[in-house]
Parts: C-alpha cells; structure tokens; sequence
C-alpha cells in the first residue's frame, strides 16, 4: 500500500455523511519548511469549520500534487483544494 492509498483509506474512515454538512481535503505545500500537508476539513452551516491533519509527506510528492488531488477526488467523491 502506497503513502497516497493510506491517506484516502483515512479519509474513508473520517467521513460520515451528515445532514448540512460540508466536507473538503486542503492541500497545503509549505514551501519554507519542504513539506505537505493534507488536512480533512468539516463544517455544519452556521458553524466553525473543523480541519484535522491526516498526513505529513515530504517535499518530494511536490512534483505529484496534481495528481494526488485527483486520485484523492476520484477516490472520496470529495472537493479538494491546494494552497
């Protein structure tokens, strides 16, 4: 199992479908500090939005970003968002 495919099984197992309920996968390349960061994001209407970091990978996958959202979109059925 890849680093990638982990990351969507965690993603599966934080996704529970509620009511009025967005959800989203933020993907955050830090450029000073060489890494990126995937983070599971949800928020009720009307609410604060909740974001959980799911994986730390190395500033080596900069390369696959495009390609990791895809994957990760295709997977979940999910909205994701680079930064």
């Amino acid at each position: 199992m890849s680093r990638i495919d982990a990351v969507i099984e965690d993603i599966k197992k934080l996704f529970k479908k509620q009511p009025n309920t967005i959800y989203e996968i933020r993907i955050v390349d830090e450029v000073y500090s060489g890494m990126i960061n995937i983070f599971f994001e949800y928020y009720k209407i009307g609410y604060a939005t909740t974001s959980q970091q799911i994986a730390r990978l190395e500033g080596t996958y900069r390369e696959q970003i495009p390609a990791i959202k895809q994957q990760i979109k295709q997977t979940t059925g999910l909205t994701v968002t680079i930064k």
